[in-house]
């Protein structure tokens, strides 16, 4: 009678065994749809659970967004809605406010129906980094690739509120796979349907970010010159691209309008972020008033940069108000903003470490989280030194992944948006991760199977010398 249940219980765990292994087979055999399949589940699961055991919006910026669609979406989206702001924020960030204004017009205003829709875009990123990362890398590697985005805290949290973060992710992440396919591309016809589709999805992510986007387009057409064949059809489409695209959406030949006037203005709008921000990054902002006072009691330094404010009028020092009416001088000068760059990728790239004394529980996870951003700097930069030379594939990332770095230390004034804008390389990073996780993996098989040899070896030379 007692060998009934034990009979039971080890057919249940059998069974489980085999579901399991089955599981694990299918998605190793299939990276890209396993990934976009978890990272959509887990984003889902989340997206229920915070609307159920939380009221109202869990970060502040998803309130606009919601009541822009909403408007958008019963016609009532007109200039004299948040006059001066309400149809500019629509028009600048077009890409994500059309789908979610067709969302709403479907089946109505509801958050959580927008939070699915953001969820989509958080898991086609997912999929974006074990499609990437397939391409050089074995399948299993592929989709471990694939799960670090799809479990990354912060990009579970960014992915299931009502921000377009996920959408400016799935927008550059959706350009390197697009690179990877130009690059082995043979066809003249389908190298240029890529680089048209490439173009496309430019415009669309200037429609979310500006300055990602044209980093991305900066980065991607050097890329698109190392493919297999047809260098100077390559070097034609690439420069089209590079010069047309922009121009079109209005920032210039190669987008060398915004570039000039970012350049300009990199100081001042460190300074705004700074500003009343609850976790500024500390640096030093004059106070205009207090400026003047002190040159009239003969500081030269002082004097020296007011004289500077008046004397260039194409900004290098200016005087910016904050919301209490307060002026601030800031200093835009070129030479300071490359200055900012050591400090300030540790900033962007680290901060908030948990050991800083963060100020609230946000704070402190996302301290808490730096540890894996700091386990994945570690192991991309191992993947990228055994496998940046022979993989065409990581060219892109890896100049998207360091283009976006500096240009964050240079202009992010407050820890919560530089760690908010760092989520935009989290899908390059766990490419490089795994990288560097196969080629660690391989490196101890390969000294696992020397040891073995080697042992054999010796065990020949004696059975030899016996004899």
């Amino acid at each position: 009678m007692e060998l009934a249940p034990m009979r039971l219980k080890n057919r249940i765990y059998l069974v489980g065994k085999r579901a399991v292994r089955n599981s694990v087979a299918f998605m190793t055999s299939h990276p890209v749809l396993s990934s976009f399949l978890v990272a959509l589940g887990v984003r889902v699961v989340v997206a229920i659970s915070t609307g159920l055991l939380h009221e109202g919006t869990l970060i502040g910026d998803e309130g606009q967004y919601l009541i822009l669609a909403l408007m958008a979406s019963e016609g009532k989206l007109t200039s004299e809605f948040w006059p001066g702001y309400g149809q500019s924020l629509f028009e600048s960030t077009r890409t994500f406010m059309w789908p979610l204004t067709a969302v709403f017009w479907l089946f109505g205003p509801s958050r959580i129906v927008a939070q699915l829709l953001v969820a989509t875009f958080g898991a086609v990123t997912s999929a974006c980094a074990a499609c990437l990362a397939g391409r050089f890398l074995r399948r299993e590697f592929a989709l471990g690739a694939g799960l670090i985005v799809a479990f990354f805290p912060s990009q579970i949290l960014w992915s299931t509120v009502v921000l377009r973060e996920s959408l400016v992710w799935a927008g550059l992440a959706a350009i390197a796979v697009t690179v990877d396919y130009s690059q082995r591309s043979r066809s003249h016809l389908r190298t240029a349907l890529l680089t048209v589709l490439l173009g496309l999805l430019f415009v669309a992510t200037v429609w979310l970010r500006e300055h990602s986007a044209l980093l991305a387009l900066w980065c991607l057409c050097p890329a698109l010159l190392v493919g297999r064949s047809r260098l100077r059809v390559r070097i034609l489409t690439a420069s089209c691209l590079l010069i047309v695209a922009p121009w079109i959406v209005g920032l210039g030949p190669g987008g060398s309008d915004y570039a000039r006037k970012a350049m300009e203005s990199m100081g001042s709008s460190r300074a705004y972020m700074a500003m009343s921000a609850d976790s500024s990054i500390s640096e030093e902002i004059f106070d205009c008033p207090a400026l003047l006072e002190s040159q009239t009691r003969g500081s030269d330094e002082i004097g020296e940069a007011i004289s500077r404010l008046i004397d260039r009028p194409r900004g290098e020092w200016i005087c910016i108000h904050d919301q209490s009416g307060i002026g601030r001088l800031v200093d835009n000068r070129l030479t300071t903003s490359f200055r900012r760059i050591p400090g300030g990728l540790y900033d962007t790239m680290i901060r908030p470490v948990p050991w800083g004394g963060g100020r609230g529980l946000t704070q402190v996870l996302a301290g808490w989280e730096s540890l894996l951003w700091i386990s994945l700097y570690g192991l991309a930069a191992y993947g990228l030194w055994v496998h940046g030379k022979g993989h065409r594939v990581l060219v892109y990332p890896t100049l998207l992944l360091f283009s976006l770095s500096i240009s964050g230390a240079v202009t992010h004034g407050n820890l919560g948006t530089a760690f908010r804008h760092r989520g935009q390389v989290c899908f390059v990073l766990a490419v490089l991760a795994m990288a560097g996780v196969q080629a660690i993996v391989e490196g101890r098989r390969m000294k696992s199977r020397e040891g073995s040899l080697g042992t054999v070896s010796d065990h020949e030379y004696v059975d030899s010398g016996e004899r």
